[in-house]
C-alpha cells in the first residue's frame, strides 16, 4: 500500500502538458546506448543540440531527449560528481535572509549562475532563479527555468520508483539526491548510506504522510568517474 500511495502521488507530480506516459515511463537508463547516441553527431540525441535546446529553455523537448541530456552529461569533458563549490555557501547564505533586498536579488542571481555553469542540472540553483524571476514578475524567464526544472525532475524520477535498491533512482550527482527530495514531498532523515556491493545508497526520511523509511539511488557515474581517477570521496 505504501508503494502504490507514493506511486500514485509520483504520477501526479510528474505529469506535464504535452508529456505522454506510457509502460516505458519507469526506465533505467542505457547508458551504453545514450553514450553512442550522445556522440554521434547525425543523432537526434547529439549532445551539444540537446544542452543547446535546453539551456535556451525550449518548450519542445521531449522525455526521451531529457533522459539524454541529463544521463548524457556524464560523458561530456565538463561532467563532475562532487559538488564543492564555493558558490554553493554563498547562495545558502542569502537565501538564509529572513527577507530580500534589491542587492540579495541579484546576489542570488549571480551565485546560481555560477553554479548552473558548473552544473547545468543544479536543481537548488534552479529553485533559487525561480524565487527571484516570481518576486521580480519576470514570467517569461520564470518558465524557461520552469522548463528547466521539470525536465530535469523527469529524467530522474522517470527511472525507477526509489523504493528499494532494485528499483532505484538513478542520478548523476550525490547532490541531485538531497534536491530531489522536496519535490517528492520529503525532507532528508539525517542517514546517507552506500550499500555493499553494487552502485546504490539510501537517504533516510524525515516523517512523512506516505510513511517512507528511505529512498533509494543508483550512482553509478559518480563511483566509475571516482574510481577511474583512483578512488577517493564521493
Amino acid at each position: 500500500m505504501q508503494k502504490i500511495t507514493l506511486l500514485i502521488a509520483l504520477f501526479a507530480l510528474t505529469i506535464l502538458p504535452g508529456y505522454t506516459q506510457d509502460e516505458d515511463f519507469f526506465k533505467a537508463p542505457d547508458y551504453r546506448q545514450i553514450e553512442r547516441n550522445v556522440k554521434e553527431p547525425t543523432s537526434s540525441y547529439y549532445y551539444p543540440k540537446l544542452l543547446e535546446k535546453y539551456l535556451n529553455g525550449a518548450a519542445t523537448m521531449t522525455p526521451e531527449e531529457g533522459r539524454h541530456l541529463y544521463f548524457g552529461y556524464v560523458y561530456q569533458p565538463d561532467y563532475l560528481p562532487t559538488d564543492t563549490s564555493s558558490y554553493n555557501k554563498r547562495l545558502a547564505d542569502v537565501l538564509d535572509s529572513q527577507s530580500f533586498s534589491t542587492d540579495d536579488y541579484a546576489a542570488i542571481l549571480q551565485y546560481s549562475e555560477a553554479l548552473l555553469k558548473e552544473d547545468p542540472f543544479n536543481l537548488r540553483a534552479l529553485n533559487a532563479r525561480l524565487l527571484v524571476y516570481a518576486q521580480q514578475n519576470d514570467s517569461e524567464a520564470y518558465k524557461r527555468v520552469v522548463r528547466k526544472r521539470r525536465i530535469v525532475q523527469d529524467a530522474i524520477i522517470g527511472t525507477g520508483d526509489g523504493m528499494s535498491e532494485k528499483t532505484p533512482f538513478y542520478v548523476i550527482k550525490v547532490a541531485h539526491e538531497y534536491d530531489i527530495l522536496p519535490f517528492l514531498g520529503f525532507s532528508f532523515g539525517g542517514e546517507d548510506k552506500i550499500l555493499k556491493g553494487n552502485k546504490v545508497n539510501f537517504l533516510s526520511l524525515g516523517q512523512n504522510r506516505f510513511g517512507v523509511e528511505r529512498v533509494y539511488f543508483n550512482i553509478k557515474p559518480v563511483f566509475e568517474h571516482v574510481s577511474a581517477r583512483g578512488g577517493g570521496k564521493l
